[in-house]
């Protein structure tokens, strides 16, 4: 008998994006369901073990850290792996604005996505889950729903549908480069601005490398160092100064690298640009 660790089901139609229900299951050797239609969208992601997945006549194979969705209106099949069957998680959703934002990613084009276990999906799928903890109330409703678009942001930014993708892409560019000349001065984490932007640090790393040919990490030191270059041209300000001035807390620090970047201390770039 297959084990469900949790489930629930829903019956809301208050939001243009419902969670209709979610659990977690473990299933028995060659467990299977379907030939099926859903009338609204499952998706699951695989916590253990491995199966088959079947749609529109295709058959693959899926284990650990792997994704699949069920579409609404389409006859699926699904079958846990008789010698090492499948756990996974799952949450069905439904709602005007479903279709419009699984269009945002790749997950309509095959219905599975490879995936890893150390995702930021699986965790927000386990912060869903755990909403079962809650009072189900408006409040716990609308919390429900909040985690659910953020496990949303997150399966776009990991699996984007490249025709769509490309002007979000310059936008996310766009509001990173507009993050460090504005905040250079601070002390600025490339965690920070992924998390900021809602973004996988991974995902924001590979798209700001492609566009720029820079890491951010660089980016973030260039513009620093061409920023103090131009301070170092102003005698009233000291170099202790000029250091805090573009995010360095230690003049001694601050110095070093400078050096490193230019090839001549602070204080030599200085006078031979007096």
């Amino acid at each position: 008998m297959n084990v469900l660790n949790a489930y629930s089901e829903f019956d809301g139609s208050h939001f243009d994006l419902n969670v209709d229900h979610y659990g977690a299951e473990v299933c028995d050797s060659g467990y299977s369901f379907g030939p099926s239609v859903r009338h609204n969208y499952v998706l699951h992601f695989i916590l253990s073990g491995c199966g088959r997945f079947t749609i529109n006549g295709k058959t693959v194979f899926l284990q650990t850290g792997d994704i699949f969705l069920l579409p609404k209106d389409k006859l699926t099949f699904y079958q846990a792996d008789q010698d090492d069957p499948w756990s996974y998680l799952w949450v069905g959703f439904s709602g005007s604005r479903a279709d419009n934002i699984l269009r945002q990613t790749n997950l309509l084009d095959n219905f599975y996505c490879h995936s890893s276990i150390h995702s930021p999906i699986v965790k927000q799928m386990i912060k869903i889950i755990d909403s079962d903890k809650q009072p189900f109330n408006i409040a716990g409703e609308l919390q429900l729903i909040s985690k659910f678009y953020q496990l949303l942001a997150y399966l776009i930014a990991a699996f984007p549908n490249q025709n769509t993708s490309s002007q979000q892409t310059k936008n996310y560019i766009r509001q990173v480069l507009k993050m460090i000349h504005s905040q250079y001065d601070k002390p600025l984490r490339v965690s920070a601005i992924a998390d900021k932007m809602n973004l996988n640090r991974s995902y924001l790393y590979k798209i700001f490398k492609e566009q720029t040919g820079y890491s951010i990490k660089d980016y973030i030191l260039q513009v620093r160092m061409e920023k103090s270059s131009k301070l170092l041209q102003n005698p009233a300000l000291s170099i202790t100064e000029i250091a805090h001035s573009v995010g360095f807390s230690d003049p001694l620090a601050f110095s070093k690298i400078f050096k490193k970047y230019f090839q001549i201390s602070p204080s030599q770039y200085r006078k031979n640009h007096a």
